[in-house]
């Protein structure tokens, strides 16, 4: 649950043994606020999943798997309680627990200790009373606290991102502690100090950065938790994932609509010609400018973010402080390889057609991040595409770092102007209206997402995810398609099927990842499956990996529809080299697919460069996706095979991996349960759901995947139904009307624009 207050620090996702865990000492002392300033304040990024061995151990065989009953689509009602309490059933054989006797007892004892710590640490904040004998007290309540929760065992989840219900209670017991906070009575200011007190004494960080992230999303956090309409069970099942339970809330689960417009019939994917036009894209992700890097500063600090002047004690070797081009440890970006990537690429791609950038730009300190900070470093960004490529169309998507705080992006719903994300959407509009068209303006000044054309009959569909972000505290209030996004992407999807158009999607979160909230991530997929035929690809960033995610239509669950594209991060933070796209589109010509026909990742060996302070670095190709793999093409139903494959072929995984960390000597080893979560993570581009994607395949795969019509005919008056003029009318109609999404909405309000 810190990863609300401390912000989606991106730390690679861990598999396997890891190296290099100093920072994670921190936490060893931590107990109920291990849970409140989550893994992010480490630097720390999980992909939360359950034990691999429960839910997809076997995917040479057709072995039996335990299932798990759809997600309920309750329609919210004007009848829904304010409060939601849900009394959870038992658990799913072979799952794990999260009932029991046992459990149920321990609960109740963990709620009465995180009543008394929140009282004890409150009044020690507030009170004049003697400070040692105050902090005894929370000691000696901490000790029974960690011989209840087992908080070492919290803490080697958190590491190895493997969450089991141990996880789930401590979740819900923090989620208790803030809410107890917030309900107290206590002014803002009090229950800060309480918070940053405890943070401070409990060495979860310093005191600097345990003083400035709970300062900056105080006010958020308690506005939030005193009009949030769910309890602990239903945040934590939100927040961590399906090891806390299904998001049972009728306030969590809703559906867009789709016009009554039949899904056309889906054909095998051709090959382009060879010889055939080709279009050369680069994508630019997760750079993490930080204009405040300083080689030779200290690169192994006790913070988020280290290689500053500001990071602690210089180390008393040279070669031990942070290096000249960038840093394998908590280090972001410098200013010299940026210039030298922009450099590089210009020179040795000159013939870039366009450019998709898919966010994040500010730097991982994000005890210390202002607006006005963030704008500048947008702007600074903004200047060095310009300066490099000034005649070159650039398609942008918002990060979810560019919120100050972090991960807050207040929905229109928002009135009070404290908490407004107006300050980041008009730069944006300044920025970003150089390079897109002044039909853009209204989605982009009302939610950061946009459509263009890019090419007559090809258009680029630009989303913001942060309204799928379940760190963005906003959404625990109302995540009903917030800005009628989804509902927009379906016109948009819906215009372009009738008018024979093919469409890229760019964003940052990938939908599938576990940062997605389930329900919005649900409804996306239901979107790209239903327009697999109109979608040539997806492009997304934020996990600083070189990955992909796949997408199964629910009529043929095994036959792969399409494919999202997650880019690596120019950044190395941390254990990484910097890296960039390059991919190779189906050119322009009439019959154009717009398909992805091959991509090259490109990286820089950052720990040689700093070892011979090389004067200048090295960039070079890493692979092509097709040489490197052997693929015919790069079609959704190859990927498939690919992925598949290596289930098998532990070398060709171990290719795989080692692109995956963009050749970094430091990467952390795979094991074999790290390899079978990663290949999860690639057959999931639905979040949440990894025993419904990543379920095993029926001995007879091949030939249920080789038919690629799979929609039954249509009937001529469904055909004629369908027809361009008067399916135009009835989008138009549709999805058109216009609503103020406010959280005040009534239940039926929520309903007709989802």
């Amino acid at each position: 649950m810190l990863e609300f207050w401390c912000g989606n620090l991106k730390r690679p996702r861990k598999h396997g043994s890891v190296k290099n865990q100093n920072h994670w000492t921190v936490l060893k002392s931590a107990s109920l606020l291990t849970v409140l300033i989550s893994a992010s304040a480490w630097g720390q990024t999980v992909r939360l999943t359950t034990p691999v061995n429960t839910h997809y151990h076997d995917y040479s065989t057709a072995s039996t798997m335990v299932s798990r009953n759809d997600v309920n689509n309750y329609w919210i009602s004007s009848s829904s309680p304010s409060i939601i309490s849900v009394t959870k059933g038992p658990a799913t054989t072979g799952q794990p627990t999260v009932g029991g006797s046992d459990n149920k007892n321990n609960m109740r004892e963990i709620s009465n200790l995180t009543d008394e710590l929140a009282e004890a640490s409150l009044t020690t904040a507030s009170s004049r009373a003697d400070h040692g004998r105050s902090m005894d007290g929370i000691t000696s309540l901490l000790s029974r606290f960690s011989k209840v929760l087992d908080l070492g065992k919290v803490v080697r989840e958190i590491e190895t991102s493997v969450m089991t219900s141990v996880s789930c209670t401590a979740c819900r017991a923090g989620v208790g502690l803030l809410f107890h906070y917030v309900h107290s009575g206590r002014t803002n200011e009090e229950i800060s100090l309480a918070a940053t007190k405890l943070c401070i004494n409990l060495k979860m960080q310093t005191p600097r950065v345990c003083s400035g992230i709970i300062n900056l999303y105080i006010d958020e956090v308690v506005e939030v938790l005193r009009g949030v309409i769910l309890d602990s069970n239903d945040i934590c099942a939100l927040v961590v994932g399906e090891t806390c339970g299904k998001q049972n809330s009728p306030h969590l689960q809703w559906n867009v609509a789709f016009p009554p417009i039949p899904k056309p019939p889906v054909h095998a994917h051709i090959e382009p010609k060879s010889g055939a036009p080709k279009l050369k894209v680069l994508q630019i992700s997760d750079t993490h400018w930080d204009p405040h890097y300083e080689a030779g500063s200290n690169a192994d600090c006790k913070e988020p973010l280290c290689c500053r002047l500001s990071s602690g004690p210089v180390p008393p070797r040279p070669h031990l402080g942070a290096g000249i081009w960038g840093d394998y440890r908590k280090c972001d970006t410098p200013r010299n390889t940026m210039e030298s990537m922009f450099d590089h690429i210009s020179r040795t791609h000159p013939d870039i057609d366009y450019i998709i950038w898919t966010g994040d730009i500010p730097a991982h300190d994000v005890w210390n991040q202002t607006k006005s900070a963030n704008l500048e470093i947008i702007k600074d960004t903004v200047d060095l595409f310009m300066q490099y490529f000034p005649e070159t169309p650039i398609f942008p998507a918002l990060g979810n770092h560019e919120g100050a705080p972090v991960n807050s992006f207040a929905p229109p719903w928002v009135k009070n102007p404290r908490f407004s994300i107006d300050w980041l959407y008009d730069e944006l509009q300044k920025e970003w209206s150089r390079w897109l068209p002044a039909t853009s303006r209204s989605t982009l000044r009302e939610g950061a997402y946009y459509s263009t054309i890019i090419k007559p009959g090809f258009k680029l569909i630009s989303l913001n995810m942060n309204y799928c972000n379940n760190k963005n505290w906003w959404l625990l209030m109302n995540s009903t398609d917030p800005t009628d996004e989804l509902k927009w992407l379906i016109f948009e999807l819906q215009s372009s099927e009738l008018a024979h158009e093919k469409v890229h999607i760019i964003g940052h979160i990938p939908p599938g990842h576990s940062d997605c909230m389930a329900t919005w991530s649900r409804n996306y997929y239901r979107i790209v499956t239903r327009f697999e035929s109109t979608i040539a690809a997806q492009f997304f960033g934020h996990t600083h990996f070189d990955e992909l995610e796949l997408f199964y239509p629910k009529e043929d669950p095994f036959r792969a529809s399409g494919v999202a594209y997650i880019g690596p991060s120019v950044t190395p933070y941390f254990n990484l080299n910097p890296g960039y796209r390059i991919y190779y589109v189906d050119g322009d010509y009439s019959s154009s697919s717009r398909s992805v026909i091959d991509h090259e990742t490109w990286v820089t060996d950052l720990g040689e460069a700093n070892r011979i302070r090389a004067p200048k670095l090295t960039w070079y190709k890493l692979y092509s996706a097709r040489d490197a793999y052997g693929m015919s093409s790069l079609s959704p139903t190859n990927w498939d095979d690919f992925v598949m494959s290596m289930y098998k072929n532990r070398r060709l995984f171990n290719l795989y991996y080692r692109f995956y960390n963009k050749n970094s000597p430091v990467a952390p080893d795979c094991d074999d349960e790290c390899m079978k979560r990663l290949l999860c993570d690639a057959r999931s581009g639905k979040s949440h759901a990894r025993e419904e994607t990543c379920r095993p395949r029926p001995a007879n795969l091949r030939s249920s995947r080789d038919g690629f019509s799979t929609n039954k005919p249509q009937s001529r008056m469904a055909m004629i139904f369908g027809s361009i003029s008067s399916a135009k009318k009835s989008v138009s109609k549709k999805f058109y009307r216009t609503k103020s999404h406010g959280h005040g909405k009534t239940a039926s309000e929520n309903l007709s624009t989802s």
